[in-house]
């Protein structure tokens, strides 16, 4: 964040509606690419991150933050964690722009459990 947000991703604005079909695509792919270090939650304490450092980012507390703004988010769902110095992996690879797009509609809804979910 100290160098500023890459150009490419300063205007990025979601495509999709935040109706409750979108979120809760983003809320599957969620549970199925970030929970796992995010925790289901948001809150940084996923299985796979317990070890990781530094360890996974408290996404749920950081959302009312202003620099967590839309942008940020996808640039760094997109770009992964090098550019701010985590072992995040870059997802532009894994995910379609829209299932990015959808994850970030979850997150901004206050990671609601996926359909199915217990």
């Amino acid at each position: 964040m100290r160098n500023g947000l890459p150009s490419v991703y300063r205007n990025k604005t979601s495509p999709l509606s935040h109706s409750g079909p979108t979120v809760a695509e983003g809320a599957a792919l969620y549970a199925a690419n970030c929970a796992s270090c995010h925790g289901p939650q948001g809150y940084g304490d996923g299985e796979a991150g317990r070890n990781l450092n530094p360890p996974p980012a408290n996404i749920a507390h950081m959302m009312g933050m202003p620099m967590y703004n839309v942008p940020y988010l996808f640039w760094t769902i997109s770009d992964g964690g090098a550019p701010v110095g985590s072992e995040m992996p870059e997802f532009k690879e894994v995910l379609a722009e829209d299932e990015i797009w959808k994850i970030i509609a979850a997150m901004r809804a206050g990671f609601p459990a996926p359909a199915g979910a217990e």
